[in-house]
């Protein structure tokens, strides 16, 4: 019974925690509908129930039946994907590895790592924008020592 109430929060903790990071990474803003939001949620509990199901086996058969497991979405989710946009597509895969680190048990760190992705999604161009703005500066000392 304990296993059953475990396996139905953790699929509650992956819905919402793939919702939310579709959300917090605004996905979808062009579309008005929250259909980015519902996929990146479905996608995470497809992992998390299927990890979640092999956690459950008995110890003999349980390393093997995760490994496939977690191959298993990472291949599905990798083939349903037909986007051109790289960002949504990473955005995807790191939905079904939220979705794993849930199915596994470890929903705090499947937290962290949705806020440390946050984090990169929403500074991303201040990010880039100070690496390139590092190498022009030292080719301009470069340059002037040259001189």
């Amino acid at each position: 019974m304990f296993g059953f109430i475990a396996f139905a929060f953790k699929l509650i903790f992956a819905a919402i925690l793939g919702g939310a990071f579709s959300y917090i990474t605004k996905t979808n803003s062009d579309l008005e509908d929250n259909s980015a939001m519902v996929n990146m949620a479905m996608v995470s509990v497809l992992a998390t129930s299927l990890v979640g199901l092999t956690i459950q086996f008995p110890n003999d058969f349980r390393g093997f039946a995760v490994g496939a497991a977690i191959f298993t979405v990472l291949h599905v989710t990798n083939s349903i994907i037909n986007l051109e946009d790289l960002s949504q597509r990473l955005q995807i895969l790191f939905a079904s590895i939220i979705g794993i680190i849930v199915g596994v048990g470890y929903i705090l760190q499947a937290a962290v790592l949705c806020f440390i992705l946050f984090m990169i999604m929403n500074n991303s161009s201040s990010l880039m924008s100070s690496f390139i703005s590092e190498e022009k500066n030292s080719d301009d000392v470069a340059e002037s020592e040259n001189s």
